[in-house]
């Protein structure tokens, strides 16, 4: 049986500019931030993941059974959105496949949206964003919009192995840290991800609703962030990504 991940277009295009990604993790951060700026830019959905290594799962959305793994562009920009937790199995199948497409489509830059704990998050009024970058060029793009480098830490799962095939493949990469809780959804961080998405690549979208509903979305959310922390908990991704103290 074949149970290779595959990435199923239904419409074509030959190149982005940057590729966001934006699967369940720590606060659900990645997740949040890249649904809501999808509904909120109207995005084309263009396609899906597809393996059947995959959990028998499908999402509904008005009533159209979907991919939970889904494709959207707008213009140069293309996002890849997962709405279940990425199987421990399978993240190095799929994350090799998305670096894989993303040079076939010459993808100048690749972005995964994430969170990292804070043990004093409730006392943030606002989540600041790190930068783990694959190359000088692109720490040099955050060093321009004032941005912090992550000095120390850990990351694991899908993110890490996006960051290690991206360098092996010379595609440049950058992951996003937003100060997060680790166990609930956090919209406030979400919001800070694409505040920093607005600043760095010029994607922007008002975030002002997306704080004005974060209760709603904490209760919507919860089966979802359960789910995702029995996942984390097999690939201690929560306590490899707690933020070292100096940066607290």
């Amino acid at each position: 049986m074949d149970n290779s991940v595959n990435i199923i277009e239904t419409k074509l295009q030959n190149s982005y500019k940057y590729c966001l990604v934006g699967v369940p993790d720590v606060g659900l951060v990645g997740s949040i931030a890249l649904g809501y700026s999808i509904q909120k830019q109207d995005m084309e959905e263009i396609g899906y993941l597809d393996s059947k290594s995959f959990p028998p799962v499908i999402v509904v959305h008005d009533g159209e059974p979907k991919s939970p793994f889904r494709l959207y562009r707008n213009k140069d920009i293309v996002s890849l959105i997962s709405e279940i937790p990425v199987d421990q199995s399978t993240i190095n199948d799929v994350a090799n496949k998305i670096v894989e497409w993303a040079k076939r489509k010459k993808v100048q830059l690749l972005i995964a949206l994430s969170g990292i704990a804070v043990p004093n998050r409730l006392d943030l009024q606002e989540s600041e964003v790190f930068g783990v970058g694959s190359s000088k060029k692109v720490n040099d793009l955050l060093k321009e919009n004032n941005m912090d480098i992550l000095q120390e830490g850990f990351i694991a799962g899908l993110h890490a192995v996006l960051m290690r095939e991206s360098q092996k493949a010379g595609l440049p990469c950058l992951i996003l840290l937003a100060q997060s809780h680790l166990q609930y959804p956090d919209p406030g961080a979400a919001a800070s991800i694409i505040k920093t998405l607005g600043m760095l690549i010029g994607f922007y979208v008002d975030e002002e609703e997306l704080l004005n509903q974060e209760e709603e979305i904490r209760v919507k959310m919860r089966s979802l962030m359960q789910r995702t922390q029995q996942q984390m908990r097999e690939i201690q991704k929560g306590r490899e990504q707690e933020l070292p103290s100096m940066f607290v």
